[in-house]
């Protein structure tokens, strides 16, 4: 349970190997991405060491789209693209860091939370992070790499209440939403992947799936 009492998302598949795959979106194996991970992962001694290192890569250096200047011209998706183009929204740097840390053996998915908007000041938005199996517990690590400006920079926490920078909270009708998925939302990549242009997936945020 979150501190607050809200459950966390659980996973959707009890098969490790499924948050493991590589995908169209989830690129894995493309040759650029296995270099990256390749060379982060260089020195690493240890299973904390080689999340510690990928979480902060995706966090630290692939800036948040929303804080980039001039605004990108088109949305990042797949896990190649957000490396390539060095930014991404946090559902495409979540894209990213669950394509390096399925490269480097951690069975990685994908979480969302329906929180208020803050840059609207009104409604709501889903904003996306992951989870990743922890062997050594047995249980699933929740981080979230999207590194807004301004924002609290959580790291990685092997125990409760991991590392998400923000809480959840129902009483303004905030939520996570309740699995943890083996790929992104459709919802998420039919937004990313067809939209015309970056200021038409700012404008339509979702705010469900």
């Amino acid at each position: 349970m979150a501190e607050s009492g809200v459950a966390w998302p659980v996973p959707e598949s009890t098969d490790l190997g499924r948050y493991l795959e590589d995908t169209i979106t989830i690129d894995w194996q493309s040759p650029a991405l296995m270099e990256r991970a390749s060379a982060l992962l260089e020195g690493c001694e240890g299973p904390e060491s080689r999340v510690r290192a990928l979480f902060r890569f995706v966090r630290d250096d692939v800036a948040h789209a929303l804080d980039v200047e001039p605004e990108p011209e088109t949305a990042t998706c797949r896990a190649s693209e957000v490396l390539r183009e060095g930014q991404g929204l946090c559902y495409a740097k979540s894209h990213l860091l669950a394509g390096l840390l399925r490269y480097a053996g951690f069975p990685t998915g994908f979480c969302y939370a329906r929180l208020a908007n803050d840059d609207s000041r009104a409604g709501f938005v889903l904003h996306g992070f992951n989870a990743v199996f922890w062997v050594e517990t047995g249980s699933w690590l929740f981080v979230d790499a999207s590194g807004r400006e301004g924002a609290s920079q959580a790291s990685v926490r092997f125990e409760a209440p991991w590392g998400l920078p923000f809480e959840v909270h129902p009483e303004v009708g905030e939520a996570f939403l309740p699995e943890i998925l083996r790929r992104p939302a459709k919802r998420i990549t039919d937004l990313l992947e067809r939209a015309p242009d970056f200021a038409s997936v700012s404008r339509n945020l979702p705010d469900a799936l």
